[in-house]
């Protein structure tokens, strides 16, 4: 059977269920996001916002913040099984003899480098 392995590419995912500080919060807010929703949708973010004792805005605000952290460090991490972390470490130690593309690459790379001197 296969374990399974997360790797962190960027940062620590952050715990689920934590709150936003106060200073999220309660900065100034400067900018506005207008959304188009249905009355259905309405009625239950502002349900859920009562029964959190939190403003619809508020509840709206920190509800995507917290997922929008979610999705962003899903993006920056990867799940590999046992075999496949092994496969990804080999690589690294050893990545083998450059190709034609990656040659071809380098040279545009430098050629532009010493263009800019």
């Amino acid at each position: 059977m296969d374990n399974y392995r997360t790797f962190k590419i960027k940062e620590v995912r952050r715990k689920r269920g934590k709150r936003m500080s106060t200073a999220e919060t309660t900065a100034r807010k400067e900018t506005r996001l207008d959304v188009r929703l249905s009355h259905e949708q309405k009625l239950l973010l502002e349900e859920a916002a009562a029964v959190s004792g939190i403003s619809t805005s508020a509840f709206v605000v920190q509800t995507a913040t917290r997922r929008a952290r979610e999705v962003v460090a899903d993006y920056r991490s990867m799940e590999l099984s046992a075999a496949e972390s092994r496969a990804f470490v080999d690589r690294l130690m050893d990545p083998g003899a450059p190709n034609d593309a990656l040659r071809a690459a380098a040279k545009r790379y430098w050629t532009q480098i010493e263009a800019s001197q």
